[in-house]
């Protein structure tokens, strides 16, 4: 066990000396190959091996698809839409925030893209009105959560390549989560609003304005449903799916709302390929620590303690999920899906539990530590729009984490609530 702390340490202190997650992996990995007397081609292999897998091919295609519909001004539609079914409660822009989350999130699937393309809109939006910095960044980093667990979801796409779940099921599985989780942050944020003694003007709900917006926004709408009906009906893979979503964003960029120029191609390909390259990194560096893990036996430590030690499913769960949240602290959900994955799917299995129900509990920790300090990557982007330091949106944060833990126990303790629609699939 010592070694495999001593392995997180390291990589700790390369992250907290400001390099990237994936580099600081890295770097741990080829200092812990020498040090163990490993070949040096096990980096060679294990890097080449983590992203060797057809997959991941789907990654890139949604990442595309969805840059293609933000340059589009997707997030201006949405939010307008949001704006009209929830902007006349009191709680005003921090409810329009969580429901555009969840909208964008069923196009991009990515909670740092949902950061910042909500964050980036919404956060100046709410403090131009009056609301408080640490007010904005709690609602906009709470509601990125709903990125990666409204399907379509990268964070799922990696967990069943990893440990070859099916990935409709998992997608479906998403639904139900998604929507509770967004309904308690709009309850959370009303009562924040109240607690704060904010009376911000609203405008009086529109019936008119509301079918306005959605017509204007279904173009974009129709895009996850694109996704999803094709894997779920089994006519098309997720890969393929991926490419369908590009060919339709390209569609409605250029031909329903024609804000999509030529021009703007060769940028959203460089920013695609920018953000694939990391994505892309970091599953190769974690797969060079999640090897050497191996080699130390830590995860058949914690398989060994959760099975044969605690003898208890739902303390075993709590145990993975201490585990997790603590290193979600400090660590990228990506590096902890490549390492963790099929220990938690293998313990799950080992008490019973439904393949669906605890892959997607686990993918909700894992998501967590996103959010939570000190090296949680949605807030970190919250708090660069908002030019916030980090410590000082803590305290305004903890209601909306405090809501993700008691959706997490509702699933833990009821799998129907996952299991629900993919069983009527």
């Amino acid at each position: 066990m010592l070694p495999a702390v001593l392995l997180f340490i390291v990589m700790l202190f390369f992250i907290f000396a400001g390099f990237p997650i994936f580099i600081s992996a890295i770097l741990t990995g080829i200092i812990f190959i020498f040090a163990m007397d490993i070949p040096f081609s096990t980096v060679i292999i294990k890097m080449f091996g983590s992203i060797n897998a057809l997959s991941l091919m789907a990654i890139p295609f949604f990442i595309l698809a969805g840059n293609i519909m933000t340059r589009s001004h997707i997030t201006d539609k949405l939010v307008n839409f949001a704006n009209g079914a929830v902007g006349h409660l009191k709680g005003g822009l921090g409810h329009v925030n969580i429901v555009a989350a969840g909208f964008f999130g069923a196009i991009q699937g990515s909670g740092a893209a949902s950061a910042s393309a909500i964050g980036g809109m919404l956060i100046p939006a709410m403090e131009k009105q009056g609301y408080e910095k640490d007010y904005a960044v709690a609602v906009t980093a709470g509601s990125s959560m709903l990125s990666p667990i409204i399907p379509p979801s990268i964070a799922m796409i990696l967990y069943a390549s990893y440990t070859e779940t099916p990935i409709g099921p998992l997608f479906m599985g998403g639904i139900i989560p998604g929507v509770i989780i967004a309904g308690l942050l709009m309850i959370v944020n009303g009562i924040e609003y109240r607690r704060r003694k904010y009376n911000f003007e609203t405008e009086n709900f529109s019936f008119k304005r509301l079918v306005k917006s959605f017509i204007n926004s279904v173009g974009a709408l129709i895009m996850p449903l694109i996704i999803i009906v094709g894997i779920v009906s089994g006519l098309v893979t997720p890969t393929e799916s991926g490419v369908l979503a590009i060919a339709y964003g390209l569609i409605y960029g250029f031909l329903i709302s024609k804000k999509l120029k030529i021009k703007d191609i060769p940028g959203i390909l460089i920013d695609t390929a920018v953000t694939v390259a990391v994505i892309m990194m970091t599953i190769a560096a974690a797969g060079v620590l999640s090897n050497i893990l191996v080699r130390m036996r830590f995860q058949n430590m914690i398989f060994d303690f959760a099975v044969n030690t605690l003898q208890n499913g739902y303390l075993a769960t709590l145990f993975l999920a201490i585990v997790l949240l603590i290193l979600g602290c400090f660590l990228d959900p990506t590096v902890l899906l490549a390492m963790f994955s099929t220990v938690v799917l293998t313990v799950g299995n080992a008490y019973g539990f439904n393949s669906i129900h605890y892959g997607i509990l686990l993918i909700i920790i894992m998501q967590l530590g996103a959010i939570t300090p000190p090296v949680g990557g949605f807030l970190f982007i919250c708090c660069g729009i908002a030019k916030l330091p980090l410590e000082k949106s803590v305290k305004a944060l903890m209601p909306y984490i405090c809501v993700i833990i008691l959706v997490l126990t509702l699933i833990m303790f009821v799998p129907q609530i996952v299991t629900f629609i993919p069983s009527r699939m």
